[in-house]
C-alpha cells in the first residue's frame, strides 16, 4: 500500500510540472468588411480585423494577392513616387508656407500597407497608378500558438479618383433676424454628402447656388482654394462681410485656419496649402465632420429679394422682420461647406446665398 501511495505522489509531483497549454488562435479571424472600397488616388485606413479572442501579441503580413481572374499581381506591391504629409497641418505652429512644406515629402511608395501588429489595411495615393479594378488579398496572421493562413481574406475594390469628396451635408442659407431676437431661416439649399443628386451639378458649375470648380492645374504639386461668397444673382460680396461663427470666446472651424496664405481681394478670398487634400485641420470636430468649415455675414451686406421669394412661394407677413426705423428686413446669411479637395492646383468654391442681393 506504501509503495502504491508513494508511485501516486510521483506522478501527481510530474503532472503537476507539465506547463499548462499557451495561448490561442481563433479558427475564425476574419475581416470586418467584406469588400474595402478605395477610391484611388487618396490616403485610405480599412478596419482592423476581428481576432476573435486570440491571443495578443498576433503578426500580420500580405502572403499574396490575386487579381479578379485568381492570377497573382504585385500591382498593389509596386512603388510610384507620391506626395505625402508626415504629419498633420497644425495652423498654430504652421504659420509660414515653409514651415507646412517641411512636413511634405515626395516617396516611393506602394499601394498597399499592413500594420504588422494591428492587422489594419492601408492604401496610398500610389493607387492612382494602378490599372486594375479588384483584388483579393491573402494573409498571414501567428501568434505564440501557431499560425493560420488566411486566403480571400478581403477584397478590394478601387474606385476612380474623386477630385472632390461630399463628407458631410453642406448648407447656403439666409436666415432672418426677428426684432424680437433670435432668427427664423427663410431658406437653406444644402448637398447632404456624395450621394446626393445634385452632387454633378455643384462640380460642372449649374447648381443654383453651391459650385466647386478647378480653374487651373496650377500649383501643380500645392493647392489654392478661392472662395466667393454671393449674392443670389452671383454678385461677390466683399469679404470684408464675410465673418467667422462665434461659439463662446472662440468660433467654430473655417477655412482660416486650413491656410498657410491668406489673400482677399473686392470679391474673394484664397487660401492655399503646399498639398491637397484641403482643407487639413478641424478646430471643432473629427472624422467626416472635420470638413465642416463655418461662416456667417454680417447684417449689412444683403437685402432680401421679397418679390423673388414671393414669386416662388406666395405672400409672406415680413414685418416681424422689418426694421422699424430704415424699413430693412433685417438678415445675414450661414454659410457652411462640407467638401474635401483632393486635388491639387487653384479651385474656386462658390456659395450664393438664397433669396439675397447685395446692399447697397
Amino acid at each position: 500500500m506504501k509503495k502504491i501511495l508513494t508511485t501516486l505522489i510521483i506522478a501527481i509531483a510530474f503532472a503537476s510540472c507539465t506547463p499548462p497549454e499557451v495561448g490561442y488562435i481563433s479558427d475564425d479571424i476574419h475581416a470586418l468588411e467584406d469588400t474595402i472600397f478605395v477610391p484611388r488616388g487618396v490616403f485610405k485606413l480599412a478596419a482592423a480585423p476581428a481576432a476573435e479572442g486570440s491571443t495578443y501579441p498576433l503578426e500580420w503580413e500580405i502572403t499574396s494577392i490575386t487579381d479578379a481572374q485568381g492570377n497573382a499581381t504585385d500591382d498593389l506591391f509596386a512603388e510610384h513616387e507620391i506626395t505625402t504629409w508626415t504629419s498633420a497641418y497644425n495652423p498654430e505652429t504652421d504659420t509660414t508656407l515653409e514651415l507646412a512644406q517641411a512636413k511634405i515629402e515626395q516617396t516611393m511608395q506602394p499601394s498597399i500597407l499592413i500594420s504588422s501588429v494591428s492587422g489594419e489595411i492601408a492604401f496610398t495615393q500610389a493607387t492612382k497608378f494602378v490599372e486594375n479594378d479588384i483584388f483579393k488579398l491573402n494573409v498571414k496572421v501567428k501568434n505564440v500558438k501557431g499560425e493560420r493562413e488566411l486566403n480571400d481574406f478581403v477584397v478590394v475594390k478601387l474606385l476612380p479618383f474623386e477630385a472632390v469628396e461630399f463628407p458631410t451635408e453642406m448648407r447656403a442659407r439666409l436666415n432672418l433676424t426677428k426684432n424680437s431676437g433670435g432668427n427664423d431661416i427663410l431658406y437653406t439649399s444644402s448637398i447632404t454628402n456624395g450621394f446626393d443628386d445634385e452632387v454633378p451639378s455643384v462640380l460642372d458649375g449649374t447648381h443654383p447656388y453651391i459650385t466647386v470648380l478647378k480653374t487651373s492645374n496650377e500649383p501643380a504639386v500645392g493647392i489654392n482654394v478661392k472662395m466667393v461668397i454671393a449674392d443670389s444673382y452671383g454678385a461677390p460680396l466683399n469679404p470684408e462681410k464675410v465673418v467667422f461663427y462665434p461659439t463662446g470666446s472662440t468660433y467654430l472651424q473655417n477655412y482660416h485656419d486650413n491656410s498657410t496664405e491668406t489673400t482677399s481681394d473686392a470679391t474673394s478670398t484664397t487660401f492655399s496649402l503646399p498639398a491637397p487634400p484641403f482643407p487639413q485641420y478641424g478646430r471643432s470636430y473629427s472624422g467626416t465632420s472635420s470638413y465642416l468649415m463655418y461662416y456667417l455675414t454680417t447684417g449689412d451686406a444683403f437685402t432680401v429679394d421679397t418679390a423673388a421669394w414671393e414669386a416662388e412661394n406666395g405672400a409672406k407677413d415680413w414685418s416681424p422682420y422689418t426694421d422699424l426705423v430704415t424699413g430693412n428686413i433685417n438678415n445675414s446669411a450661414y454659410i457652411r461647406w462640407g467638401i474635401k479637395i483632393n486635388d491639387s492646383g487653384t479651385w474656386e468654391i462658390k456659395m450664393k446665398i438664397p433669396y439675397s442681393k447685395l446692399k447697397e
